[in-house]
């Protein structure tokens, strides 16, 4: 998750300037690049939203500084992540996306929520051994083996 985490905070502000500067339909397209591994560093969705924001407002001064050497390290940073993470973020975009509050903590709390539900669980690997025995994390009922049941009674 660390790793999520760090790449998370790193890119938010510039998904937020993607949002806001070029639409959300750039950010929608791009989820399925995310998760699917197509983007690469070298002309990753950084460098790409660099081109896109460069051609759609020229030179914008007030928006977080996002030359060729940031983009290339964001996309860096965003190959650095396994296949879980990818989909992660990716999901995380698209619940971003559909919520009212499109900000970089915004972002960033659907990361955290999403990695909080998939994050690691506790395995138990229980045996057992002889004739008729039984492993259960939890009975609901009664347990019968080899015949019918013993009745209960005061005899």
């Amino acid at each position: 998750m660390s790793d999520l985490a760090t790449v998370s905070a790193e890119i938010a502000p510039y998904l937020v300037l993607a949002a806001n500067s070029l639409g959300t339909s750039v950010l929608t397209a791009a989820q399925d690049e995310i998760a699917k591994r197509t983007v690469t560093a070298g002309e990753g969705f950084f460098r790409r939203l660099l081109h896109r924001r460069d051609t759609a407002l020229g030179d914008d001064t007030a928006q977080p500084l996002l030359d060729t050497d940031r983009a290339d390290a964001l996309d860096r940073l965003l190959a650095t992540l396994d296949d879980n993470d990818r989909r992660l973020l990716a999901a995380a975009l698209t619940a971003w996306l559909n919520s009212p509050e499109r900000d970089a903590e915004g972002f960033r709390h659907h990361v955290a929520q999403l990695a909080g539900t998939t994050g690691p669980r506790v395995v138990h690997h229980n045996t057992a051994t002889g004739q008729g025995s039984i492993v259960a994390s939890e009975i609901h009922g009664t347990i019968t083996m080899g015949g019918a049941p013993q009745p209960r009674g005061d005899a």
